[in-house]
């Protein structure tokens, strides 16, 4: 499978190849995230059902170094005020935003692109009824669905 990446306008900017984390996880419904802040932030895509779904994406991701703190630095965190990602680590999330509208299915429109997508790209939500389709079609050339002369069977 390739790496999926996005196409999106941003504030009247147009953001190109931007990696998506977790392509057809969350049926399509896509957010932006935005780390750094500064004059070349890095933009992901990521799914997920909400802002904070969003953030434990990320932190669970071979991107979380982005935003878990590290061990030598928890001194600097008091345990009561900070964040927690899904897997109990400290989370810095001072620059970090994340962009979409909440309680839309397709809270940050995009499209994805890759080299096995059609050359105009396709909507997350089409990419996630896709893998299903494909992964039938490949099943049935490989023989696992038997074929039966009765439809019945």
């Amino acid at each position: 499978m390739c790496q999926i990446k996005a196409k999106a306008t941003f504030h009247g900017h147009e953001l190109t190849d931007i990696i998506v984390l977790n392509p057809g996880d969350w049926w399509g419904k896509t957010w932006l995230i935005e780390v750094g802040g500064s004059y070349a932030p890095l933009f992901l895509i990521v799914e997920a059902g909400s802002v904070s779904d969003a953030i434990e994406e990320l932190a669970e991701s071979e991107y979380a170094h982005l935003i878990c703190v590290d061990d030598q630095d928890l001194g600097d965190y008091d345990p009561d005020d900070c964040h927690y990602g899904p897997s109990g680590q400290v989370l810095d999330l001072d620059h970090l935003m994340i962009h979409g509208q909440e309680g839309s299915d397709t809270p940050f429109p995009c499209r994805y692109f890759g080299d096995d997508l059609p050359e105009e790209g396709m909507l997350p939500t089409d990419y996630c009824d896709r893998d299903d389709d494909e992964e039938q079609r490949r099943d049935e050339k490989r023989g696992l669905y038997p074929q039966h002369d009765d439809p019945a069977n």
